[in-house]
């Protein structure tokens, strides 16, 4: 069962609190925002980025040439 994107998004959020607590907690984000990218498209996965301040952790936006 694919997961919804609500349930992606308070995954990420769950894992916010152990960066650099924990190992693979940036992995675990970089998954689930390539989950996201794939599933519900770039745009959502950057608005992830924004919303839950990723830029600061290292994770950039990706910008789509058409």
């Amino acid at each position: 069962m694919d997961k919804s994107l609500r349930t992606l998004r308070a995954e990420i959020a769950e894992q916010l609190s152990f960066i650099n607590h924990k190992p693979y907690s940036h992995n675990i984000i970089g998954i689930i925002l390539q989950q996201i990218a794939s599933r519900f498209g770039i745009e959502e996965a950057n608005q992830v980025i924004e919303d839950y301040n990723l830029e600061y952790f290292g994770w950039r936006k990706v910008t789509t040439n058409e």
